[in-house]
């Protein structure tokens, strides 16, 4: 007999890696990580670099091709880099390593091979968290200075709802917040939209009627903008990249019109880029989005920073107040001698029951 007719042949193993289609990532939310190739010790080892022949300077990151590869501006110039390998190994707990807006350092010692060596702390982030049992966070923006939440009146139709989890958010990261109602063109009776309006004036934020067909608001929009970091974020279809391109002649960013259907725009924008404007500061346009979810470990910060409660909250008789049952409460005071009003308030209930 063949010496290789003797050899044992060995049995097929059930764990043989196998491509599978994913149709949406979002299944994955509800799968733990698997931790064997990747350490935990990313707080205290992810900033320390030992390498010696690196030539650091200071870089923000403009855009996100992949995972691995980036736009950075440094000084003057932007560059194409890549992110070293020892960034790499970490286990992150947001879904992305890095995020448009980030500050960096760049080692140009492999010039043209350029390398992000270190990514260094926020200053504050733009995050939203996935609807698995693990909400992993998806990080939309960092180290910038105010949200533009904008919204339309019309295709796709008004939703305040969103608007308050956006500002939520705004408060939980410090963030500054203006309030935009594009398509104001399409409003035939703005007494509804005052109303609403009202109430986020009342609370200190500052608000815009605009449209980009006849130019409402337009101008008063710019000011607010000029020499911030912003970030345009809300549904699609509410005409972000219309008010870029009309702040910003020349950019021609891609839009489409919104489904005569449903009433949903489509995701003209597919990654967030950070853009200079003429004027001064950025502007960071992100992919639209149907819905955002908070932590749930916001919930017990939520009665104190939802719009409009924050004052009334230091009133309550109970520190940890929920403005639903409790009694001496400042905010069901307020509701009831018509200080806020009822949509707000069951607004305010639905992020509350979401988490």
């Amino acid at each position: 007999m063949k010496q290789k007719d003797k050899r044992r042949q060995r049995p097929a193993s059930h764990t043989r890696l196998r491509n599978i289609s994913l149709p949406d990532l979002d299944v994955l939310d509800d799968v733990r990580e698997r931790t064997e190739f990747k350490t935990r010790r990313t707080a205290l080892k992810q900033h320390d670099s030992f390498k010696v022949d690196a030539e650091l300077v200071p870089g923000r990151i403009l855009e996100i091709k992949s995972n691995y590869l980036y736009i950075v501006e440094a000084g003057n110039e932007t560059h194409t880099a890549t992110l070293s390998g020892r960034l790499r190994q970490f286990l992150y707990s947001s879904r992305t390593l890095s995020a448009v807006g980030d500050r960096v350092e760049l080692d140009t010692s492999v010039s043209p091979d350029y390398r992000i060596e270190n990514i260094l702390p926020r200053k504050n982030t733009l995050s939203r968290y996935s609807q698995g049992s693990f909400q992993k966070e998806i990080i939309l923006a960092a180290n910038i200075d105010q949200v533009v939440v904008t919204a339309s009146w019309l295709m796709p139709m008004l939703k305040p709802g969103l608007i308050d989890r956006y500002l939520c958010i705004a408060n939980l990261q410090g963030l500054g917040a203006v309030v935009v109602i594009n398509k104001i063109d399409l409003c035939e009776d703005r007494s509804e939209l005052d109303e609403l309006l009202s109430y986020y004036r009342d609370c200190g934020y500052q608000t815009f009627c605009t449209s980009t067909l006849s130019g409402e608001g337009m101008p008063e929009l710019r000011e607010a903008l000029k020499g911030k970091d912003s970030v345009f974020s809300g549904q699609s279809g509410t005409g972000k990249s219309s008010l870029i391109n009309w702040l910003e002649p020349g950019l021609d960013l891609d839009t489409a019109e919104v489904s005569d259907f449903n009433e949903k725009g489509k995701h003209t924008t597919s990654q967030s880029i950070l853009i200079p404007w003429s004027f001064g500061g950025h502007i960071l346009d992100t992919p639209g989005i149907k819905t955002i979810n908070l932590h749930s470990d916001a919930k017990p910060m939520l009665p104190k920073i939802f719009p409009g409660f924050s004052q009334l909250a230091e009133r309550c008789r109970f520190r940890d107040c929920t403005h639903s049952h409790e009694e001496d409460c400042s905010v069901l005071d307020a509701l009831e001698a018509g200080n806020i009003p009822p949509d707000r308030y069951e607004s305010y209930l639905r992020i509350m029951d979401s988490l």
